[in-house]
């Protein structure tokens, strides 16, 4: 028996039509430019657990106390993508627009964005809205 194991919360699955209709928001912390080519770059702070960012700043490895910038620069699909992410569409509505712009079969689209979108959300750029809650 593990005396300090950490319970995990158990966060119920999601349905493939619940993820689908959920609605991706921009975090509003996250720099926005746009380059001459018309393509995005995203500079936002890096993120550290506690116990790695307390360290840091006990040993100054930050200037003025801030996390450092990451920059993230998007190609031309993930710029379209990004465009979409208003808080209005849905991760089906940005699918589908991206399976007419390239051409591509509408569940390789949707393989793509949800991809995409959840590599967004673990950076924390983005959260979902319109979640459905489960009742037991």
């Amino acid at each position: 028996m593990k005396l300090f194991s950490k319970k995990r919360q158990v966060i119920p699955e999601m349905t493939r039509g619940e993820a689908m209709a959920c609605k991706p928001v921009k975090n509003r912390d996250i720099d926005e430019t746009r380059m001459e080519n018309g393509l995005v770059m995203l500079s936002y702070p890096l993120r550290l657990k506690p116990l790695f960012a307390d360290v840091a700043k006990r040993f100054g490895m930050w200037k003025d106390g801030a996390p450092p910038i990451k920059r993230l620069e998007l190609d031309e699909m993930g710029t379209l993508v990004w465009n979409m992410i208003d808080g209005k569409n849905s991760v089906r509505m940005i699918a589908e627009r991206f399976a007419l712009k390239y051409k591509v079969l509408p569940r390789e689209a949707e393989v793509a964005t949800a991809s995409f979108l959840r590599d967004l959300g673990k950076r924390g750029l983005i959260a979902f809205s319109g979640k459905q809650s489960r009742q037991n």
